[in-house]
């Protein structure tokens, strides 16, 4: 290639760089403009309860003590029924992103709790004594809006025992697809009455 050709192109081949990098320049910001970040980006969850500690009061007798020193002492004793404490959750999801959320599912089911013991195995969980219908369904959050979700659970683990002891309960939403889950997380102390 000679000197003459040379010259000719350097100008040409400048003038597509400068193009192509300001038109990709352009690109990205209508790009940012027009799709949203990653789904779940801008989508802050809280999970709150009613109580700090809740008490269970397992079945048993109680005698009352005799104040007779004359036998046989004849006083009847009492069946002390079970009471098992339930939990109010109340699970918030808030769209703080500027453009509309849309959240899909693959029934009527758009949340869970779930209650983990120490070893972090799942004890219990809300949908366990829920149906839900089959259709998928859906809900969009404007920005600044946001959805409550409420659940009361018993807590008793799934083999019927009543709960003792400190756990962590987490929130979520059961959205379909592979997108990061919407959760919150908490901490539950449950005692047993003496």
């Amino acid at each position: 290639m000679n000197e003459h050709n040379h010259n000719l192109l350097r100008p040409l081949v400048t003038s597509v760089l400068a193009w192509l990098c300001c038109g990709a320049t352009g690109m990205a910001e209508f790009n940012t403009q027009t799709i949203p970040p990653p789904v779940g980006s801008g989508i802050v969850a809280t999970l709150e309860l009613d109580q700090d500690i809740y008490t269970n009061q397992p079945d048993g007798v109680w005698c009352p003590p005799c104040t007779t020193n004359v036998p046989p002492c004849m006083l009847p004793c009492y069946l002390i029924e079970e009471k098992t404490a339930v939990a109010r959750f109340t699970f918030t999801v808030i769209n703080q992103y500027n453009m509309p959320r849309a959240f899909q599912f693959v029934s009527g089911q758009h949340f869970d709790i779930e209650i983990f013991d120490q070893t972090g195995r799942v004890v219990a969980a809300w949908s366990d004594d829920e149906s839900f219908i089959q259709s998928l369904t859906s809900f969009t959050l404007g920005p600044g809006e946001s959805v409550m979700f409420t659940a009361d659970m018993s807590l008793k683990d799934r083999d019927g025992q009543q709960l003792n002891g400190m756990y962590q309960v987490r929130a979520f939403l059961t959205t379909s697809g592979p997108q990061p889950r919407v959760e919150a997380s908490n901490q539950i102390a449950v005692t047993l009455a003496p």
